[in-house]
């Protein structure tokens, strides 16, 4: 190698060690996270944990859940993931099994915001009494991650549900 050559390598290599390359992920959108629509059973208590999502017209992801343990109590959830004001949210309210209670204010449903999403994952973060919260899904193949870490008036709660994808209706992404 000649030395105008040997200069230029060196020079180049020079460059990409100090220069900041920035990689900015693509923004969360609906049809980015098309991949949670399934019906989800929890895999300890398969009839007594479900969540459901499906995608309603315009690309907008509707989900439902329930939890009740073997005592009887538990709760039921309706959910949405929608753009609204050019971001990407889910919105949800919990309800006691007998829908006559519901957990959150009329006017007050918790607001998550995606932060991050690729073709298998997103995180979505907690807004207005909720800021510090964080609900991350993570599908593998027909299991999915859902994992929620919570403040209870000021103290952490970290949460984890394992589903198992059902076998009647499964979307393949």
């Amino acid at each position: 190698m000649n030395k105008p050559s040997a200069s230029r390598a060196v020079m180049t290599l020079l460059l990409l060690a100090f220069t900041n390359v920035v990689v900015h992920a693509a923004p969360c959108t609906l049809s980015r996270l098309q991949w949670i629509a399934a019906d989800w059973n929890n895999a300890t208590n398969p009839n007594g944990a479900q969540e459901r999502w499906t995608i309603a017209p315009g690309g907008v992801l509707m989900g439902n859940s329930f939890e009740v343990n073997p005592d009887g109590k538990g709760y039921a959830e309706i959910m949405t993931i929608r753009e609204d004001s050019g971001s990407i949210r889910m919105v949800l309210r919990h309800f006691d099994l007998a829908l006559s209670r519901a957990w959150e204010e009329r006017t007050a449903p918790m607001v998550f915001i995606a932060s991050s999403c690729d073709g298998t994952s997103a995180v979505f973060d907690g807004q207005d009494e909720h800021v510090g919260e964080h609900l991350t899904y993570k599908r593998s193949g027909k299991t999915l991650l859902i994992v929620g870490d919570f403040l209870h008036h000021g103290t952490p709660d970290h949460e984890e549900w394992l589903m198992i994808a059902a076998q009647y209706r499964v979307h393949a992404y």
